[in-house]
C-alpha cells in the first residue's frame, strides 16, 4: 500500500526483450503469448480498478475487462485525458455495468459524454493529472488497488512519482528493434547510469514462451 495514499499500485507491462511494447507503426498484437495474457486478466481480477492513458485508447480501443477466467470480475476502468479527447465509440464505454471514470485537466475542452448511468468525470486542479491527486480520487471513491496498464508516458508518470508498489514486468522472447518504436516506459530523467531506478526482483515465472518478472522499486 502506498504510504502517501493508501491505494495499491501494481504497474503492468508486456515487451520484447529491447524494451519494445509496439512497432514504429504502433502494431502491438500480440507481444505476449495466451499464457502471458490470461495472467494479466488474473490481474485485473484481482484489482479495484485499471488504468490507462488517452494514447493507449486511441492507439489499442481495450475493453479493459476481464475474459477467460472463471467467476472474473472485471476492474473499474479509469482512462488519464488531460484534453477530453477520447472517442464517444471507445470500447471503454461499452454499456456492460462496469464503472467508467474519465480523468481530464482544467484545460480540457467542454464535451458531451456517452450517456452511461455508470460514467464519472474528474476534472484535476491542474493541466495534466497529478499522480497524487489521482490516487487521493481513488481513495476517496473506495478503491484501494490499482493496476497500470499503459502506456509509456503513464508507467513513467507513476515511476516517477514513486507511486508504484508491485511490478509485473511480462517479458517476451522477441525483438523489434528500432529508435522509433516505443519503449514500455517514458522519460525518467535519469542523467547517468547511477541514477537508474534499481528494481528487487522477487520472482521469475515461465507463462510459456514469456517470462512475467515481479519486482518491487529498491
Amino acid at each position: 500500500m502506498n504510504k502517501n495514499t493508501g491505494v495499491t499500485v501494481t504497474l503492468k507491462a508486456s515487451f520484447t526483450l529491447d524494451g519494445k511494447i509496439a512497432t514504429a507503426s504502433g502494431n502491438s498484437k500480440w507481444i505476449t503469448g495466451k499464457a502471458a495474457r490470461r495472467k494479466a486478466h488474473e490481474l485485473r481480477h484481482e484489482n479495484d480498478a485499471v488504468l490507462v492513458g488517452i494514447n493507449t485508447v486511441l492507439a489499442d480501443d481495450p475493453e479493459l475487462t476481464v475474459r477467460g477466467i472463471e467467476e472474473g470480475r472485471s476492474p473499474i476502468r479509469i482512462v488519464l485525458d488531460s484534453k477530453a479527447r477520447i472517442p464517444e465509440q471507445s470500447r471503454v464505454f461499452q454499456n456492460d455495468g462496469v464503472p467508467v471514470i474519465i480523468i481530464t485537466g482544467n484545460q480540457a475542452p467542454s464535451r458531451n459524454w456517452p450517456e452511461l448511468a455508470e460514467l464519472r468525470i474528474l476534472t484535476a486542479p491542474t493541466g495534466t493529472p497529478d499522480v497524487l491527486w489521482v490516487l487521493s480520487e481513488i481513495w476517496k471513491l473506495g478503491l484501494k488497488s490499482l493496476l497500470i496498464e499503459g502506456g509509456s508516458l503513464i508507467h513513467a508518470s507513476f515511476l516517477k512519482s514513486n507511486c508504484v508498489d508491485q511490478l509485473e514486468l511480462f517479458l517476451a522472447p522477441k525483438i523489434i528493434g528500432g529508435q522509433d518504436s516505443l519503449s514500455w516506459c517514458g522519460d525518467l530523467n535519469v542523467g547517468t547510469v547511477n541514477e537508474a531506478s534499481q528494481l528487487e526482483i522477487s520472482s521469475i515465472t515461465e507463462l510459456g514462451v514469456d517470462l512475467l518478472i515481479s519486482a518491487k522499486l529498491k
